[in-house]
């Protein structure tokens, strides 16, 4: 019985992909490069942990199926502690995957969404390890939601601005953050 259960989602899938064939060629049909640079400002608990900062961000963003471009990001940022602690500061580096689907009403805005990842290691000579586990690196992982303002587009340069909501999975309390940037894309093909 699992036998031909397996047999007929193979046979399925396999007749599902021949109907969506036009669609494989639009994947990677477009590709762009893009610098970004802004301000996190830390919202909740968060706040009351470290001061607003900047970042400086990569991304490459691509035509996935008509309308919907997948999104891979990697930035910096470096936060400072608002009270005393035996570190001077927070290297952040996060990294992003998600999608940016086009609003038909509101053309050319985009909203997008994705899975979001960050290590951070504390800054600092005296770190005791019994403190905080930033001496050591730490991963957080969690999610982002994002709209795309483009201002000024050519054929093949882009210039605009990003909002970014995060939220990070953190014990006890999730962390967030807002972002905003503006970036310049240049594209690929």
């Amino acid at each position: 019985m699992r036998l031909i259960f397996f047999m007929m989602i193979l046979f399925a899938t396999l007749a599902w992909s021949e109907e969506q064939s036009s669609t494989q060629d639009v994947m990677f049909r477009k590709a762009y490069f893009s610098l970004e640079g802004g301000a996190v400002y830390p919202w909740g608990d968060l706040l009351d942990a470290v001061n607003d900062t900047y970042y400086g961000l990569i991304e490459f963003r691509y035509e996935y199926w008509e309308n919907v471009f997948g999104v891979v990001q990697f930035g910096y940022s470096y936060f400072t502690p608002r009270r005393d602690t035996d570190y001077d500061g927070i290297h952040q580096l996060n990294g992003r995957v998600g999608i940016d689907y086009p609003l038909t009403l509101m053309h050319p805005i985009s909203v997008g969404a994705g899975f979001s990842c960050l290590w951070l290691r504390a800054d600092g000579n005296d770190i005791d390890p019994k403190k905080t586990t930033l001496g050591d690196n730490e991963s957080e992982f969690g999610w982002y939601a994002r709209v795309v303002l483009p201002i000024v587009k050519t054929e093949n340069y882009n210039v605009g601005a990003h909002a970014y909501w995060e939220s990070i999975w953190t014990r006890p309390e999730t962390s967030n953050m807002f972002w905003f940037g503006l970036y310049i894309e240049r594209q690929l093909w």
